[in-house]
This record gives structure tokens, sequence and C-alpha cells, in this order.
């Protein structure tokens, strides 16, 4: 007789497997997120080679506090998040002037001699990780699609507890991969100052360029 889902089961067990499959391939989908070109890497690196690692990861755990509560939300039981146009709208508009706003300041950054052991100005980088994650029309539409579909089947295989070692794993593989983007824009201070000012010009522009685009997608989507 097959054991009940409440009973205790081997770790070599088949059920025990196939739950383990779960957060496996949640971490897998993490990974390829978290290496995902977006507003949210493009801060990441865009923080730690203005203000070096430190800068970086404070930046990176707003962004990831952020994110995590938003999966525990869905893994506790609102899995049935479904954003609809209106406000995804909003959410481009805002979030793209967001990205403008960061774009200018950057580039205004970078017209400064550059200082390495000082630390810019403006919003704390935790808050900029923050309202990244928040303004990132993204983000809701991964919760509202496949995150839900994520979370939902390891909660229907292995209850509540599974949901969220799934969100934890999901969560590990996108930190492992933001930790890159911070070590990479860490190792970007070490260029010359022109070298440095030309990648913080692009790195700037290319955030300008997706705010606007997000602005236009708000007005048209």
């Amino acid at each position: 007789m097959m054991a009940e889902r409440s009973g205790s089961r081997s770790f070599g067990s088949p059920d025990v497997a196939s739950d383990l499959s779960h957060p496996v391939a949640a971490f897998g989908l993490g990974v390829a997120l978290g290496a995902s070109p977006g507003p949210v890497q493009l801060l990441l690196f865009s923080e730690a080679a203005r203000g070096g690692a430190t800068r970086g990861l404070r930046a990176m755990a707003g962004a990831n506090a952020t994110f995590c509560f938003m999966l525990l939300v869905l893994a506790a039981g609102l899995s049935s998040i479904d954003p609809g146009p209106m406000f995804l709208s909003i959410v481009r508009v805002v979030g793209g002037g967001f990205l403008v706003f960061l774009a200018i300041d950057a580039l205004r950054e970078n017209r400064r001699r550059r200082q390495v052991d000082a630390a810019p100005g403006g919003l704390h980088p935790a808050v900029r990780g923050i309202v990244a994650v928040l303004l990132n029309p993204g983000a809701y539409v991964f919760l509202a699609t496949t995150g839900t579909a994520v979370v939902a089947d390891a909660a229907h295989d292995g209850g509540r507890g599974l949901a969220f070692l799934t969100v934890a794993a999901l969560l590990a593989g996108v930190s492992l991969m933001d930790s890159a983007m911070v070590l990479l824009g860490t190792g970007a201070r070490r260029v010359s100052e022109r070298a440095f000012r030309i990648l913080g010009d692009v790195l700037a522009l290319a955030l300008g360029t997706l705010g606007v685009w997000l602005i236009v997608l708000g007005f048209t989507g």
C-alpha cells in the first residue's frame, strides 16, 4: 500500500525524488532568470561599477528582498495574481520613468571626476533595488505566469512546505547570478577613467532606452 502524503517517506522513494525535482527545476529557472538582461541586472552592474561591491550588494539586497517577498506571498496561496491591462500599463509607464531617471542620474554622475572610494549620492542603493523590482512589469508578468505555475505545481505535489522550498531554490538561483553581475560591475572599476566613463554611459543609455521602451508600451499596449 502506498504511504499517505502526510506519512513518512524515505529519501529513496519515487515520491520524494519527484518532490525534490521541483526545487531543482526552480533553481535552474532562477539562474536563467537572473542571467537574462533586464532593468534589475543593469542596475546591479551599474551600482557596483559606480560604488564598488558594497554598493552593488546593497542594491542586490533591496531587489532580492522585494522579489523574495513577492514569491513568499505567491507560495502562501496568492497564486491567482493576474494583472490587468490597465495595471500593467501604469506599471510600465511609472517603471519606465524610473529607469529614465536612473539613466539621467548615471550620466550626470559620469560627468564628475571619478572617485573610487567615494560613494555616489542620490537614492540609497537598497532603495534603488526595491524600486527597480516594484516598478518592473516583468516581475509581475513572471509571477502571474511562470511563477504561479511553478509554485502551484509544487504545492499540488508536496503541499505548502514544498512550495516554500521551491521559492527558496528559485531565489537562490537568481541571487547567484545577481552576485555574478555585482562582481562584473566591481571589476569594471579597475579600468581606465575614460573607459569607465564610456562603460557608464553605455549602461545609462541602455537603462534609458529600456525605460523609454516601457513608457511607449504603457501608452500603446
